[in-house]
């Protein structure tokens, strides 16, 4: 592990660590498509604020990328910061897949790379994971969440949906916030079916919620992109957001007159 590393970890005084505990490593995967100079500005943020993490993996489609300069740039300076082909084929959903195909044991956290995420929970969410969380999920519709901008439509749906999840009982009031952290061990596990879009962090939700797992939410804020192009298409994406979330509803009516599955595995 390198100094840098050691010395961030450090930094995070508000983690609970256990010396004794086998090796693990905080890794953020970044799903990336011609960020430019966006990638620079997220790893500035991540040094500016002493996240501790000792992989910063962005992961872009194309070897045109307009990212990747930049990314050269930073491998320079900093050897925690890695750039990998998705060899899955193009999209946010394949990236994904091939970071957490490629992840090790430990804490895996997603984020975007247009800074649009509140990088000061990320101690307390490793904290959550020490805890015992299988997932661990920001939330902009709990007590003490914030969302910045964004489309009228797209906020609204997203807010009504959200907090009706949470009050019929599912864990977390943002299951479609794709800023997560998941166990290393439980992703690499998941046989992941979404095709689309973003949808994945709602599919997750529901497999680890099924399976009896661990999922804890805290408050978060989440900025609209102020730079750059935004991929989100919600007509196009509606109906497989639409698919899981109805199966996560069920699960919770289920959960609500059916003996709890055993907890899982992490």
């Amino acid at each position: 592990m390198s100094s840098q590393a050691v010395s961030s970890r450090k930094a995070a005084s508000s983690i609970i660590l256990d010396e004794n505990r086998e090796s693990w490593l905080v890794q953020l995967i970044v799903p990336i498509f011609n960020e430019g100079e966006n990638v620079v500005r997220l790893y500035r943020r991540l040094i500016e604020e002493r996240i501790p993490f000792d992989a910063l993996t962005y992961v872009y489609d194309c070897a045109d990328d307009n990212s990747l300069p930049y990314l050269e740039q930073l491998a320079r300076t900093d050897s925690r910061v890695k750039s990998e082909q998705n060899q899955y084929g193009c999209g946010v959903i394949k990236a994904l897949r091939w970071g957490f195909a490629h992840c090790e044991p430990g804490p895996v956290i997603v984020l975007m790379g247009d800074s649009s995420d509140k990088l000061s929970v990320i101690p307390d969410m490793l904290s959550a994971w020490y805890n015992g969380a299988t997932i661990v999920s920001p939330s902009r519709y709990m007590k003490g969440g914030k969302q910045h901008g964004g489309p009228p439509l797209k906020t609204f749906l997203s807010t009504v949906a959200g907090r009706f999840l949470g009050l019929c009982g599912f864990p977390t009031s943002d299951a479609t916030n794709n800023f997560k952290l998941y166990d290393g061990r439980w992703i690499r596990r998941q046989a992941i079916e979404s095709r689309g879009g973003f949808e994945i962090a709602l599919e997750l939700c529901y497999k680890c919620f099924k399976s009896g797992g661990v999922i804890t939410e805290l408050p978060t804020e989440w900025w609209d992109r102020t730079a750059g192009e935004s991929r989100f298409k919600l007509w196009r994406w509606l109906p497989r957001y639409l698919h899981w979330y109805l199966r996560l509803l069920w699960e919770v009516a289920k959960r609500k007159i059916l003996p709890r599955p055993a907890p899982a595995e992490r």
